[in-house]
C-alpha cells in the first residue's frame, strides 16, 4: 500500500479508482485494516486539514526519534504502524501524536474505539468510514460508530437524521440503533430520521435490503426498495408507506420536500435548520398539514410567509440576543 494513496484517502483527495484499489487491498490484509482504522479514527477526531509537506524528510526524522525512545526492536507490523502514524502526524500537525501511537503497543482494542460525528444546525456533514461506507448527517444530528469484534458487527447510534450508503460485509453486518428501534443492513442504501423531539422514527429504503428490529433483537419487518416504515412513538405501532427516492435525497440536495406533513413536524424541521424556536399559541395549528417544496437557502421569514399563506395562521417574532429567536404561532 503506497503512502501517496494512503494520504489521498485520508485527505479526501482520492479518485474513485484509487478508492477501489485501496479498499480492495485493505480487505486482503486484516492487520493493515486495523492500522488504517486507527489512523482514520485519529484523523476524523482532529478535523485538521492537511498542508504541503516533504513526507520522506519528515518521516525519517520522526522515525529516528521513535526508534531512539524504544528499548526493544519493533516487529514488522508495528514498524508499518509507526510509518503510517508518522505520515498522519505530519499531515495533521498533531502535537504529541507520536507518544499516542507508542503507547498503543497492544493493538487488540483498536476496534473498540468509538468515533463521534455531528452536524450543527443549518449544516449537513458527510462522513466516510474506513470500510468505504458513506454517511450524510442532517442538521442538528449526532452519530457514534464503533466496530464490535466480539459481536462481529459494525454499530452506529443515531440521534437525528442520516442517509447511509453501506459497504456490505457478509461476515460483519452494519446496524443502526435509534433508541427505540434497530436497523440492520443487508447490502443497503437507506435513510433514518430519528429526532428525539419528533413523535415518530422513519426508516426508508432506497436500494438493497434492511431489517427493522426491536431493541431486544427480534425482527419486526423487512423493507424493500421504495418502502418507508413509520414508527409512531406514542401509539407504539408501525405504518408502511411508499416514498420516492427524490424525497429522500432532498435534504442532501438543499431542499425541504414536504408531503402532507403536520405543521408541528414541519416547524421542528425548520427549527433544526434555522436555529430558531417555534411555539404554538394556538394548539390546533399543530395538526394543520402542508405540501410543498422549499429551498434551504430561503430565509426563515420567507418560509413563514409561504406557510402562512397556505395554512392560514399568523406569527410574531421575539428577538433574543442571548439565545435563539422565538417565533409565536397563533
Amino acid at each position: 500500500m503506497s503512502e501517496d494513496l494512503l494520504l489521498h484517502i485520508l485527505t479526501g483527495e482520492a479518485s474513485d479508482e484509487e478508492k477501489e484499489v485501496f479498499y480492495k487491498q485493505l480487505a486482503q490484509d486484516k492487520k493493515q485494516e486495523e492500522l488504517f482504522m486507527e489512523l482514520k479514527s485519529l484523523w476524523l477526531r482532529t478535523s485538521i486539514q492537511n498542508t504541503k509537506i516533504d513526507e520522506d524528510a519528515e518521516f525519517n526524522e520522526i522515525w529516528r526519534k521513535v526508534k531512539k525512545g524504544r528499548k526493544k526492536v519493533l516487529n514488522t507490523t508495528l514498524k508499518v504502524a509507526f510509518r503510517y502514524a508518522a505520515i498522519l502526524i505530519v499531515v495533521i500537525g498533531l502535537s504529541g501524536a507520536v507518544g499516542y501511537f507508542i503507547s498503543q503497543g497492544n493493538l487488540e482494542n483498536k476496534y473498540s474505539q468509538t468515533q463521534q460525528f455531528m452536524a450543527t444546525k443549518g449544516s449537513v456533514s458527510v462522513i466516510e468510514l474506513a470500510d468505504g461506507t458513506k454517511i450524510w448527517l442532517n442538521s442538528d444530528s449526532k452519530l457514534s460508530f464503533r466496530e464490535n469484534h466480539k459481536k462481529k458487527e459494525r454499530q452506529a447510534t443515531l440521534i437525528g437524521e442520516a442517509y447511509f450508503q453501506i459497504t456490505h460485509r457478509e461476515d460483519f453486518p452494519f446496524i443502526v440503533k435509534t433508541g427505540k428501534l434497530i436497523v440492520r443492513d443487508l447490502g443497503t442504501t437507506f435513510n433514518i430520521k430519528a429526532y428525539p423531539e419528533d413523535n415518530f422514527i422513519e426508516t426508508s429504503l432506497v436500494e438493497g435490503e434492511a431489517d427493522i428490529l426491536s431493541n431486544e433483537g427480534s425482527r419486526i419487518l423487512s423493507l424493500t426498495p421504495g418502502e418507508s416504515a413509520l414508527y409512531l412513538k406514542e401509539e407504539n405501532r408501525m405504518e408502511l408507506r411508499s416514498l420516492s427516492s427524490h424525497v429522500l435525497s432532498a435534504w442532501r440536495d438543499g431542499k425541504f420536500v414536504i408531503r402532507d406533513e403536520r405543521l408541528e413536524d414541519i416547524f421542528n424541521e425548520l427549527s433544526r435548520w434555522y436555529g430558531v424556536e417555534f411555539k404554538f399559541e394556538n394548539e390546533a395549528l399543530r395538526d394543520y398539514r402542508f405540501t410543498g417544496n422549499i429551498k434551504k437557502t430561503t430565509t426563515a421569514q420567507h418560509v413563514l410567509k409561504v406557510l402562512k399563506a397556505a395554512t392560514d395562521f399568523d406569527y410574531k417574532i421575539i428577538e433574543n440576543v442571548e439565545k435563539a429567536d422565538v417565533i409565536i404561532l397563533y
